[in-house]
């Protein structure tokens, strides 16, 4: 038996070593046999090292699977294969001839950051089939993939391979993405335009029924997007049950199913066309009804004054929507007095039993805002002068956040009313010494 070490890192060439368990003598070598051909067939491909993959996988992702006739520089190009998909930081392999045959194993560190692959518009597809057809072609693919490395290019190439073989027109585009979720690698379809043919809502109750099918109605003939279901649930779908006590209301993420396959019918943009039913399938969960509010370190406006400004009253369903709409109205009346850091934190304490939720309104003010500098921009120098004369509110005085909207009306009756006038406002708040600076840019146009 001879057994052979080697080891590299991705990327670069490998070098070979002739070691061993025993130590031959440059005679003993001499006087060994040549070994017979089926010494070079693989009877064994292990791996040691990864806490992601089997040795199956990285025997196959290797190319290099049991009952192959193999070398040693097919083992040198196996290991690049591994190290050139990005999946492993290093990798080393070592390898015996027996009469019987050869046994390979790769000694291999996993590489350090990984991200989930998302497909962001294979309608065709459910993502389960997606990761598992990837899966079956790209073994070191479970969903996620290296931040570098030729992994991202082979499961596009098999995305592509899935549209051709089951007649979908179009082309295969990935890129790296960022949001609040984190990173990923997001994979969609171009070259081919998929329309909203009908929405579905599973599990909604009868009462916001005729709701959400009025709004499922402006879908009809979208484009479709997993981006573009994803805010419609959160801006559309889900405050119809927000508005009504349904406070822990959730929707799973929208399914679409093709009703009618892309055909020879071409949108504007000469892509042919594919329809899809979307379902969004609803889960109401509990009706709330308000028991109490209780305020909490409001000390520039007193309760009093303050709870009138909340429209729902005990009893009623809990209308998150309208309890925002509400709280911004009194961010506004703090800012009338200087505070337009206030914050006000609207803390749910739910009771399931009851069916009944309180709310604890904290209130955080913060320092009170004084009038910093004030700008005039596309002026001549009188105009701005009579502008500037018209601004009542003076350096140091406690910044009021609805004056601007009261100036702004009568700024626009003080210039030449044959022009046409633009303005736009820019309002900086400088933590750093608690003044306003004001923007104005004016610009005049001639009138059509």
């Amino acid at each position: 038996m001879k057994t052979f070490f080697s080891a590299c890192r991705p990327h670069l060439l490998l070098a070979s070593l002739l070691v061993g368990p025993f130590c031959l003598s440059a005679s003993t070598q001499n006087q060994t046999r040549p070994l017979p051909p089926e010494a070079y067939k693989l009877i064994s491909v292990s791996m040691t090292g990864s806490r992601r993959f089997t040795s199956e996988q990285v025997a196959a992702a290797s190319g290099l699977p049991v009952g192959t006739i193999a070398h040693e520089e097919d083992f040198k190009k196996a290991a690049r294969q591994l190290g050139e998909s990005g999946a492993f930081s290093a990798i080393a392999f070592t390898y015996s001839y027996t009469s019987a045959g050869t046994r390979l194993e790769f000694q291999v560190t996993d590489a350090d950051k990984f991200i989930p692959a998302r497909f962001a518009d294979f309608v065709w597809f459910t993502d389960d089939e997606l990761r598992q057809k990837v899966h079956e072609r790209v073994p070191l693919f479970h969903g996620e993939l290296p931040a570098s490395g030729r992994l991202a290019d082979q499961v596009s190439d098999v995305l592509q391979a899935l549209l051709v073989e089951n007649g979908i027109p179009g082309h295969v585009e990935y890129l790296r993405h960022a949001d609040k979720t984190g990173e990923s690698v997001e994979y969609n379809v171009s070259g081919v335009s998929i329309r909203i043919h009908h929405a579905d809502f599973p599990g909604a109750r009868a009462a916001e029924l005729p709701l959400l099918e009025t709004a499922g109605e402006r879908l009809v003939d979208r484009e479709y997007s997993r981006e573009y279901m994803a805010n419609f649930v959160e801006h559309t779908l889900l405050p119809i049950y927000y508005e009504n006590g349904y406070l822990k209301a959730s929707c799973a993420p929208a399914q679409p199913g093709v009703v009618k396959p892309a055909s020879f019918e071409l949108d504007l943009n000469q892509r042919p066309r594919t329809y899809v039913d979307v379902t969004f399938a609803v889960n109401p969960g509990i009706q709330y009804k308000l028991a109490k509010w209780q305020w909490l370190d409001n000390k520039a406006f007193s309760t009093e004054t303050l709870q009138p400004m909340i429209r729902a009253k005990p009893g009623q369903p809990a209308n998150t929507v309208q309890l925002q709409d509400d709280l911004r109205s009194i961010q506004e009346l703090y800012g009338t007095r200087g505070y337009i850091a206030a914050t006000i934190q609207a803390n749910a304490q739910f009771d399931n039993s009851a069916g009944t939720v309180a709310y604890l309104l904290e209130v955080k003010e913060g320092p009170v805002y004084h009038m910093g500098e004030l700008e005039f921009r596309g002026l001549d120098n009188s105009l701005e002068a009579r502008l500037r004369a018209a601004w009542t509110l003076r350096p140091g005085d406690v910044y009021d956040s609805s004056y601007l909207r009261q100036y702004l009306p009568l700024a626009q009756r003080l210039l030449p009313a044959r022009l046409d006038w633009e303005v736009t406002t820019h309002v900086t708040a400088l933590a750093h010494n608690q003044t306003v600076d004001v923007d104005l840019q004016y610009v005049a146009k001639a009138p059509r």
